[in-house]
């Protein structure tokens, strides 16, 4: 009797040791980790391809997911993206205000790299809204990051930005030493696209010169790495200034061929005040040949 008593006494107790003292229930998220990250890397491939409104709406709902796991690193990265898909769109306000956004989480997290990425987004738009001496001075705490982190292509992506911002302000031989010094750093490192961006700041430099055979040698030279690479932004921009200086060099078939491209080519990236100017330029010259 005594032993039943005491069984039956430390039975719930036993019962209880064997519950485990932490069964959370968890609501899983909308989606999982992997599968944001397959939304955005879709949405990269959209944006490549020209499709950029489909490729808002997968960072869209890759940001949902990342909201939902409490991932501030990778909603920061992806904020980015719809904020450089809104300044392309020309919404550059909604763009601006949603790198800020992205440069806090970034500074809270002690991310000096996504910091110095951060700055580089914001200085374009602050030049593409005029004020460029805030891009500059942005700019130049983009370079000084990347120099200490030891980083040569960013370093170099940086002095680009900073040559373009000399450029427009006059100080041409600096753009150009600049602009040098980066395409210099792009073939140590074989870096095809850094080649061809570099050798069409140049040639946009020359074209202000006027120095008409390196410009079009430069420009050749950066579109037929584009074209190799696949990267329509820059075959569509590039395309448009080769495709001017051909028509003006009286050669307005294969000028006219390269002009249409590129304007089909904005349309399809929705850049179309791009797309405009480079039609207005096609009538000029269609018009001429009539």
């Amino acid at each position: 009797m005594t032993g039943r008593t005491k069984l039956s006494t430390i039975a719930p107790a036993l019962k209880r040791s064997f519950i485990p003292k932490s069964c959370p229930r968890r609501t899983p998220p909308a989606g999982s980790r992997s599968q944001a990250r397959t939304f955005g890397d879709i949405a990269r491939i959209r944006t490549a391809k020209g499709d950029v409104d489909a490729a808002l709406q997968l960072h869209q709902e890759e940001l949902t997911i990342y909201e939902a796991l409490g991932d501030k690193r990778s909603r920061a990265v992806t904020l980015g993206d719809i904020a450089r898909i809104r300044r392309a769109k020309g919404d550059v306000d909604a763009a601006l205000q949603l790198h800020q956004e992205r440069l806090a989480i970034f500074e809270a997290l002690g991310d000096k790299r996504s910091r110095a990425v951060t700055l580089g987004d914001i200085a374009r738009i602050q030049r593409d809204k005029g004020d460029v001496d805030a891009a500059l001075q942005l700019h130049q705490e983009r370079l000084a990051i990347y120099e200490a982190l030891g980083d040569k292509r960013e370093r170099a992506v940086t002095l680009g930005d900073i040559a373009r911002i000399r450029k427009a302000k006059g100080d041409v031989d600096a753009a150009v030493q600049l602009q040098n010094e980066r395409l210099a750093v792009n073939h140590e490192l074989g870096d095809q696209d850094g080649i061809a961006a570099a050798t069409y700041d140049l040639a946009q430099i020359e074209i202000q010169q006027e120095k008409w055979p390196e410009a079009f040698e430069h420009l050749a030279e950066a579109y037929d790495i584009f074209n190799k690479i696949g990267r329509l932004d820059f075959i569509c921009t590039v395309g448009s200034s080769l495709g001017l200086l051909l028509c003006r060099a009286g050669q307005r078939e294969q000028g006219l061929q390269m002009l249409t491209r590129s304007r089909d080519g904005f349309a399809k990236l929705g850049l179309q005040d791009h797309a405009k100017q480079t039609e207005a330029i096609i009538a000029h010259f269609s018009q001429s040949a009539g």
